[in-house]
């Protein structure tokens, strides 16, 4: 067997017949050629299109005959002086970045019993119909394709880039070939996560059920108080405040109990949830009960920072990626910083962090400023009689809410007068959810004269670079695996794992460096 050889011809001839054919040709020295005519090769465009017909075939020619020389050779070492040499039926099936082509595997045979085939035993076994997919088919597909734009379109785009429209890798087999690969990638995850968890005394669950105590003992780092008082005369210096110049306020504003976390130890957590349509698994009829009804699939995005480095979760259900969250800080040794989330006051998702994260005291949940001013506007409007009226109470309430003074809010809710009220509901709603969220309140106002966060708009930027970008467009709907599949190779993408999972199949789960 000799070395790996691809040889490729361009003829010119000014014959008509062989301009109007454009024909690939295998001429007897192994090489492949294409006639172009005088007009053609003076033209840029024409002379690389013709280059590259011919390339393309000529390189899945080449590794065909290759691969199947390899092939011969390893049996016949197998089969030595006793064993019987034969070709396989069937012939190995391979999509690479190079096109889809086939190469011939041969086995041995010792007694009349198969001893040896290279199909399984030098090349990766297959099952049925299925193709060897290599390395640099999976970065085209996967990684420049589908988590940018639809699998139909994907296919198109591949197929012409290899100069195989026909033959090429039906949308259908991309979209098939997706799923399997990210639920691969989830089982990886799964798998990682279950074994760090219980290396550190948790159950798959999160639930901890060890014996060490000093977890309970790591205390925030603030900013010192100095700091703090600098940056709320600083406010109060510039600013006129709507409730009034009170000498109480500065007071009122350090009484605040959400803490002012020292970044140089502070892991940053966003966390948001997303829906999907979902496909539905049959089709309604007449009076079935699913007719009309909506569904979606779940995805929860986690984004995880500290300093300049971030990482992206996530995964099917809240609790599932939180046990994520936890078995990452384990492994990128972030147990004693303070952990501190930034959320959109969903109920579910802060209990779940609650919850799971009781053996860790130094956390903390902040409500994301947009999400809570939009949340009283939308109430307002639906609890008051008119714009103007809704206006004039949002003009005193926000004000409070930015200095971190919840009770002050929903006094002034309190005392509105019933003839203004529209639906008095949704102002006792309003108020539930002020009082609901007032530990996750923080003085906004001194977070931003401090430099800190008050937004949870990673998480949701993440959101969008992971799910909502590929699978919310008009008209799509998608199937659980097939939404969490390609989540799942989106977050690979960004979290720069990808080359490392498709030559190694391993995944660091840790920041990149």
């Amino acid at each position: 067997m000799g070395a790996l050889m691809i040889n490729v011809k361009i003829d010119l001839a000014e014959s008509r017949k062989t301009v109007e054919t454009g024909c690939i040709t295998k001429n007897a020295d192994g090489s492949l050629s294409m006639g172009i005519g005088l007009t053609d090769a003076m033209n840029i465009d024409n002379c690389e299109n013709a280059v590259l017909r011919v390339v393309y075939p000529s390189i899945r020619s080449a590794l065909s005959e290759h691969l199947s020389a390899v092939s011969e050779k390893k049996a016949t070492k197998r089969a030595g002086k006793t064993g019987e040499i034969f070709e396989n039926v069937t012939p190995y099936r391979v999509d690479g970045e190079a096109g889809r082509f086939t190469f011939t595997t041969h086995s041995v045979r010792e007694d009349g019993q198969v001893v040896y085939n290279t199909a399984s035993d030098v090349f990766n076994s297959l099952n049925g119909k299925e193709y060897h997919k290599t390395v640099g088919y999976k970065e085209l597909a996967f990684i420049y394709g589908d988590t940018e734009e639809s699998f139909r379109k994907t296919g198109a785009l591949i197929n012409r880039i290899r100069h195989q429209k026909v033959g090429g890798t039906p949308f259908r087999t991309l979209r098939a070939n997706t799923e399997k690969e990210g639920k691969e990638v989830n089982d990886f995850i799964e798998r990682e996560v279950n074994m760090i968890l219980k290396e550190n005394g948790f159950t798959k669950e999160g639930e901890y059920c060890g014996n060490d105590a000093s977890y309970a003992d790591y205390e925030p780092v603030t900013i010192n108080e100095s700091m703090i008082s600098q940056a709320t005369d600083k406010f109060l210096e510039k600013t006129e405040i709507a409730i009034g110049k009170n000498e109480n306020v500065k007071a009122e504003m350090h009484a605040n109990p959400v803490c002012y976390e020292d970044v140089s130890a502070t892991v940053n957590v966003s966390a948001d949830d997303v829906n999907s349509k979902r496909q539905a698994s049959k089709r309604p009829v007449g009076g079935s009960d699913e007719k009309g009804k909506r569904k979606y699939v779940h995805n929860t995005v986690i984004e995880v920072t500290e300093g300049d480095r971030s990482y992206i979760l996530n995964g099917f259900g809240i609790g599932k990626v939180i046990c994520y969250l936890i078995a990452f800080l384990f492994n990128n040794n972030l147990i004693g910083k303070r952990i501190q989330f930034f959320t959109d006051g969903h109920t579910i998702l802060n209990k779940t962090i609650i919850r799971i994260f009781e053996w860790y005291p130094n956390m903390g949940i902040i409500l994301d400023w947009y999400h809570l001013v939009w949340k009283c506007k939308e109430q307002l409007s639906m609890g008051m009689k008119g714009r103007d009226v809704r206006n004039a109470i949002l003009k005193q309430m926000m004000p409070f809410l930015w200095l971190g003074q919840t009770d002050r809010a929903i006094r002034l809710l309190s005392e509105i007068k019933d003839t203004d009220i529209k639906s008095g509901s949704a102002i006792e709603k309003l108020k539930a959810y002020l009082e609901r969220n007032s530990p996750y309140i923080p003085c906004y106002v001194i977070r931003k004269e401090l430099g800190l966060r008050n937004s949870s708009n990673r998480g949701e930027k993440a959101n969008d670079l992971i799910v909502s970008d590929r699978q919310k467009h008009n008209g799509m709907s998608w199937s659980k695996k097939g939404s969490v599949a390609l989540a799942f190779l989106s977050a690979l993408k960004r979290n720069c794992e990808y080359m490392r999972w498709f030559e190694k199949r391993e995944i660091k789960f840790k920041f990149a460096t």
